[in-house]
């Protein structure tokens, strides 16, 4: 399994991680502010535990199999948000858990805070929790090129990787090439979103939060009304960054490659165009619920359309039902992308094997070819640990005291990654408001936040990888 070279990677990543935590120190130290001790700390710690866990294991990097490369994301999910949250809990913001909870939040970019007021008042503080969230993404999106997105657990392979996945046993050297391959198109997306805002006329910093967070799905908008606090073009700006963060991102550095080397070659992603032509079913969906009374209303719910299918849970004018807010995030976005959610990919999977049964119901004894899915189990099995674990949840909530609407959209926005999407529940007489100037999440019992913080991890690993980790079988193999 090669266990060293899983620890090993893990130093590197807290390694990189505590590097990151030097931005937000450089920026208390611009503002004079005495958070800088702690975030400083912090970013001392982090490196040094990191570079520890390089030169304490052996030089030798033995070969990663399967089983290691699924280790290895579950270890990143669980112990990174420990190293985010200790400047958290060092100021003295938050506590122990609490502070866990938010920084699992932001990693997994799933934009699930406890105070978006008390968040607001801290500037350093959302500075790095958009930060924390633009790193998980480009994480998010390594992992699932390099170990995740295999025909085991979605029944078939997704467009080619721009990258070398490597021999059966070299799956550390896939992340790598992953995280080298993906980073650079990442960062001039991100780049691109901040310099487009910024020659608005937007202060660099909401300017810079936004950028961050919507490249990763994160959700995160730096003012008390949301959207609804800025200029109506911001909005037009964020839209394709938001699409963007729910497409396969292999097929947007395809795209990037295309342009920059002006060679044009045919590759064709049919998860991407699902995912195109849903926002639009789903944004007519949303503009009828609306009272579909208005033509110039239809830019705005395509914009709520995008914005749940890549989870970043942010609305702009009159907000989707409930319900079908719930289900539009549950769906999610593509495999390969920052977006979290059941992913297309496997409903087209599940579509496909739908429409070969009911064609053997109406012409059984017709002759048919080879079936187009290579390994479909993996994608019931999801679909299984999927659903019971989101009843689960909203039975644990309403057990707790709260009510099912707020135990319905506090499951499915942890699960989907989409931590916004609980604001909904608290909507009265269609205020949307209301949903953004109050952060349910610190209404919750807290033990059942700890539950929330696992459904946000298993958001992230995949719910058939998590389960594969507790079968001996599959360690024994």
């Amino acid at each position: 399994m090669g266990f060293p070279s899983i620890i090993r990677a893990l130093g590197n990543g807290l390694s990189i991680l505590g590097l990151f935590m030097l931005a937000p120190t450089l920026y208390a130290l611009v503002q004079g502010s005495d958070e800088i001790q702690y975030y400083g700390f912090s970013a001392v710690i982090t490196i040094m535990v990191g570079v520890g866990l390089l030169f304490t294991i052996a030089a030798k990097k033995p070969a990663t199999d399967f089983r290691g490369g699924i280790l290895l994301v579950l270890l990143w999910w669980v112990i990174a948000p420990i190293f985010g949250a200790l400047p958290l809990v060092l100021s003295g913001q938050s506590g122990v858990s609490d502070a866990y909870f938010e920084a699992v939040s932001a990693l997994t970019t799933t934009g699930a805070w406890l105070s978006f007021e008390t968040l607001l008042s801290d500037p350093i503080g959302l500075f790095w929790r958009a930060l924390m969230q633009w790193i998980g993404g480009l994480v998010s999106i390594a992992f699932a090129a390099s170990v995740i997105v295999r025909p085991a657990f979605y029944g078939v392979d997704t467009i080619k990787v721009p990258f070398s996945r490597g021999e059966r046993n070299s799956y550390l050297r896939s992340l790598e090439n992953a995280l080298i391959s993906f980073f650079s198109v990442y960062l001039f997306l991100t780049l691109l979103c901040l310099f487009l805002l910024v020659s608005t006329g937007l202060a660099p910093f909401d300017a810079t939060i936004m950028a961050l967070s919507v490249q990763a799905s994160g959700g995160l908008i730096p003012h008390i009304q949301g959207l609804g606090g800025y200029n109506q073009i911001i909005t037009l700006i964020l839209l394709p960054f938001v699409v963007f963060s729910g497409l396969n991102f292999v097929l947007i550095s395809f795209v990037v490659k295309i342009l920059v080397n002006n060679h044009w070659s045919h590759q064709r992603d049919v998860e991407s165009e699902t995912y195109i032509f849903m926002i639009f079913i789903v944004g007519i969906v949303f503009w009828i619920l609306a009272g579909a009374g208005d033509m110039d209303l239809i830019p705005l719910q395509l914009f709520n359309a995008a914005s749940l299918l890549s989870t970043n849970g942010f609305f702009v004018g009159e907000p989707p039902p409930l319900t079908v807010a719930i289900i539009t995030a549950l769906i999610g976005g593509a495999a390969i992308s920052t977006a979290g959610g059941f992913k297309i990919m496997r409903w087209l999977v599940i579509t496909r094997r739908a429409n070969e049964e009911i064609q053997r119901l109406i012409l059984p004894h017709a002759v048919r070819g080879t079936s187009r899915i290579a390994n479909e189990l993996g994608v019931w099995m999801h679909f299984l640990v999927f659903t019971i674990f989101l009843a689960s949840m909203i039975v644990i909530f309403t057990f707790f005291g709260h009510s099912f609407d707020r135990a319905a959209a506090a499951a499915a926005a942890t699960l989907s990654n989409t931590g916004p999407l609980v604001g909904l529940a608290s909507i009265e007489k269609g205020d949307i408001l209301t949903s953004l100037a109050v952060n349910d999440y610190d209404g919750f019992n807290p033990m059942g936040r700890w539950v929330m913080v696992v459904a946000m991890i298993l958001g992230r690993i995949e719910a058939v990888a998590a389960l594969a980790l507790f079968n001996r079988a599959f360690w024994r193999s």
